[in-house]
């Protein structure tokens, strides 16, 4: 049986679960990751921020991130002449010299959770891989979060997301630290914003990955105890009620902003809207009855390890095309294996390849998200 958590402050909750004889537990630290951000800023790690472009913004408005809650988390901003295009041609050779340069200031500074982002790495990740790798060789002892790694499209929503996810390891190593003496030794998960879970191991790298889970999870909480596969939530939220869907007992979810932080982010969280804007649908609605906290509870009872890439890539044929689904559907397989799935479980719950407008033919931008059964624990 799979036990399950959610709250403010789920380490102090643990050793009680633990003591119940749950086998495994899924615990949502959404709420404790925004309070982080919003609230304790002097817990969040300082970030040293590398941008990879042509050139460096000349005008200081451009130079800084458009919301607030991400610029402050920012000690200081680098740029590195280089990066590519959407399409992942070569804007600029990377400057080396200026590299070299950035990588001493920074390790004479006490920063060392460092963001990376270049222009055009979903296409073409070579550059910040060179500037990860010229940081990491200076500095053994530094975290570094690069946006190659959430894919997604949007210098400002990579960067957002990649900014956050530097800020918070240092945190977000803590709560893990307090989950795990408090599980003592009870196997977890820990709940991500699509409403699957990640492993212990990869949110320490990837603590980004947690925030906005509680939305997700009630939706899906909502969903199991109205015994619906397919329908539409309707969340009581002040000030007015929200609504969001679900599928095949997966909520429906989409890079946006979250609403709670007020940025734009490339994971992906739960899609929910205004009730009174909602359109017409054609399956059941569920009204959410249960307390928050319960529904949270029964989302986080009821939640598949996943896994949800969204890339650029470029066709010349239909059979390329299938080449590049099968690709992304076995990179995802791969991650929800990794993050709890029994081999060889895994779906495709959601995949999508459609081409970018405005664009040479045969770019297409693909996304795919896997969901897969939980490995029994000491299976």
């Amino acid at each position: 049986m799979l036990g399950q958590l959610a709250g403010s402050d789920p380490a102090k909750l643990l050793a009680e679960v633990a003591r119940t004889g749950s086998t495994g537990l899924v615990i949502d630290v959404s709420r404790l990751l925004a309070d982080h951000v919003l609230h304790r800023h002097e817990e969040l790690s300082p970030v040293a921020m590398i941008r990879v472009l042509p050139r460096a913004a000349t005008d200081p408005a451009l130079g800084r991130h458009p919301d607030d809650v991400v610029e402050r988390l920012v000690t200081r901003r680098y740029t590195v002449p280089g990066g590519h295009d959407l399409f992942g041609r070569e804007l600029r050779p990377i400057d080396r010299g200026a590299l070299r340069a950035v990588c001493q200031e920074i390790q004479d500074s006490p920063a060392r959770d460092i963001a990376v982002v270049a222009s055009g790495s979903p296409a073409q990740p070579r550059h910040e891989r060179e500037v990860a790798d010229a940081l990491q060789a200076a500095m053994p002892d530094a975290r570094i979060s690069v946006a190659y790694e959430f894919g997604g499209q949007g210098l400002a929503a990579r960067e957002a997301t990649v900014v956050l996810n530097a800020a918070l390891s240092g945190a977000g190593g803590r709560i893990l630290d307090a989950c795990e003496r408090g599980a003592r030794g009870t196997p977890f998960q820990i709940a991500r914003g699509d409403g699957g879970w990640v492993s212990p191991s990869r949110f320490r790298t990837l603590p980004v990955l947690g925030i906005g889970a509680a939305d997700a999870l009630q939706l899906q909480g909502a969903a199991s105890l109205a015994g619906a596969e397919d329908c539409r939530v309707l969340l009581d939220r002040v000030p007015e009620p929200m609504v969001g869907d679900v599928r095949n007992g997966l909520a429906a979810v989409r890079p946006q902003t979250v609403a709670e932080l007020g940025t734009v982010l490339v994971v992906p969280t739960a899609a929910l809207t205004r009730a009174g804007a909602s359109r017409a649908s054609d399956i059941a609605l569920v009204k959410a009855e249960r307390p928050a906290d319960e529904l949270t509870c029964v989302g986080a009872a009821v939640s598949r390890p996943m896994a949800w890439l969204d890339e650029i890539a470029f066709i010349e044929s239909t059979a390329e095309l299938e080449g590049i689904r099968r690709d992304a559907h076995a990179r995802a397989t791969a991650i929800a294996t990794a993050n709890g799935a029994t081999p060889g479980s895994a779906d495709v719950v959601e995949m999508s390849t459609v081409a970018v407008p405005y664009s040479p033919s045969g770019t297409v931008r693909v996304r795919v998200r896997v969901a897969g059964v939980a490995e029994e624990p000491g299976a």
